[in-house]
């Protein structure tokens, strides 16, 4: 990338990030990303890295010990708030959580980072002893990605980085973290979703984002290209 994608109030109406329906079915994908990875938040201080229209941080509030979220969009942020989470900003390398982080959460976000290796490094500070890390992401190298090509749907502006499962791996491990399990991250999502991003892929299909007040109603699942990963912090 020339560039690095600026986030702007525009991004969250671009993807529906505060739309119920798409809260209902990422959140419905949450649970059985919890349940295949068995990871149980409660009694756990959560950190979402990236948590959009808030929908996942809100249904982890309900469930663990404490949780806080990190977002470069101040509208996401706002949001958050007017859904009862306050531990939620930026992120500010020179400060740590007020408490060591057990459970890190990746949901569709970790390739969105721009300086993943100074954000890992802050993380592993920021850790409880034997915290978890939970990464849902587009796997480069997949059998999707090289079936499509440039036609595979997480090959857009705002990913600057497709990870390999192994380049992912020694990335964490770097940073005192381990993989420990992996698992198949189905996901549940509404056909206006597919039309958002084929609208942010091609813009020239732009238009078509006037059919998706239709089409929220049909949900589909399926995996395209996503991997799921568990990581146990170890030093």
């Amino acid at each position: 990338m020339d560039r690095a994608y600026v986030y702007d109030a525009a991004y969250p109406a671009l993807r529906g990030h505060f739309e119920t329906r798409t809260g209902e079915l990422k959140v419905r994908s949450l649970e059985h990303w919890l349940a295949a990875s068995a990871i149980d938040p409660a009694h756990q201080v959560v950190c979402e890295v990236g948590f959009g229209g808030g929908h996942c941080l809100r249904y982890l509030a309900g469930r663990a010990a404490h949780a806080c979220g990190i977002e470069v969009i101040p509208e996401n942020v706002e949001r958050a708030r007017s859904l009862g989470i306050q531990d939620v900003g930026p992120f500010e390398p020179r400060r740590t959580p007020a408490r060591p982080v057990d459970l890190w959460v990746f949901l569709d976000s970790f390739e969105h980072l721009t300086e993943p290796q100074g954000f890992l490094r802050w993380m592993s500070r920021a850790s409880a002893p034997r915290a978890t890390a939970l990464v849902v992401a587009p796997e480069a190298e997949s059998v999707s990605e090289r079936l499509l090509g440039p036609l595979w749907p997480h090959r857009i502006p705002d990913h600057p980085f497709h990870w390999s499962r192994l380049g992912v791996g020694e990335l964490f491990a770097r940073h005192g973290f381990a993989l420990e399990r992996e698992f198949q991250p189905r996901k549940a999502f509404s056909a206006a979703t597919v039309v958002r991003h084929l609208a942010h892929k091609f813009p020239v299909l732009a238009g078509l984002r006037r059919l998706t007040a239709r089409l929220e109603r049909f949900t589909l699942l399926g995996n395209v290209g996503e991997m799921g990963l568990v990581f146990r912090k170890i030093d």
